[in-house]
């Protein structure tokens, strides 16, 4: 909780210079590569070590840095150093794009499907978001076979889950809500065997009209369907 506040703090403070300088881009770009940096595990063990003089730290990082990026950005990287929070630079550098991709209004999209969408149904999915959001999506996808088909789309803190898991998982919940709701008891397998000797309540009307256990579903994404599902 602490490590975020002080990355939004510094985040924040790097960004207004940023706007100030119209350097936006260029800012964000040094502070992922500077986070990146101090990521590595020996130069990381060596800018935290405080048998190692301060002065010699921010020698070696100006000689390295000094080149390659803004005024602004090795200030940063200097100041980060002086002031012992070198883990905390990944996260300074997290803050500060989510605060240039809120800047730019856009924001990023985690994209699941059980199979890989072609240039078509990438675009017919982003154009889905993009109308749901009302921000410019810059889309990740990955695949995931375990979700049977469907979409399952993570933008910020937000989930659209329209995968044929999801669907069977909540099927199931309200199938068993419905049986353990339902004055009559019966046996579950009773249902899914479709018991029909006459004797037991499973030939009752209510369970009969039920959905099927195993709807069937395309196990391949498909792209209208995808977002038709994310636009609800």
């Amino acid at each position: 909780m602490l490590k975020g506040a002080i990355a939004r703090r510094y985040a924040e403070a790097i960004f207004q210079i940023a706007r100030r300088q119209n350097t936006v881009d260029r800012t964000l770009d040094d502070v992922q590569g500077i986070a990146q940096l101090f990521g590595q595990r020996t130069l990381s063990y060596l800018l935290r070590e405080p048998k190692i003089p301060t002065q010699r730290k921010e020698k070696v990082l100006r000689d390295t840095l000094t080149p390659h990026i803004l005024p602004t950005s090795l200030n940063l990287a200097l100041l980060i150093v002086q002031r012992g929070l070198v883990e905390v630079m990944p996260n300074i550098a997290t803050e500060l794009e989510g605060l240039v991709l809120d800047y730019r209004n856009q924001v990023v999209a985690e994209v699941t499907t059980a199979a890989v969408m072609d240039k078509a149904e990438g675009a017919q999915v982003q154009q889905a978001l993009e109308h749901k959001t009302g921000k410019q999506i810059i889309m990740h996808t990955r695949v995931d076979p375990e979700i049977l088909g469907g979409i399952v789309a993570r933008v910020g803190d937000q989930v659209i889950d329209g995968s044929i898991r999801n669907r069977l998982h909540v099927l199931q919940q309200q199938l068993l809500s419905g049986i353990s709701s339902s004055s009559t008891d019966f046996a579950p397998e009773d249902f899914a065997t479709g018991n029909d000797d006459g004797q037991g309540p499973a030939r009752q009307g209510p369970a009969r009209q039920g959905p099927a256990l195993a709807p069937t579903y395309p196990t391949t994404p498909q792209s209208p369907a995808q977002a038709q599902e994310i636009e609800r």
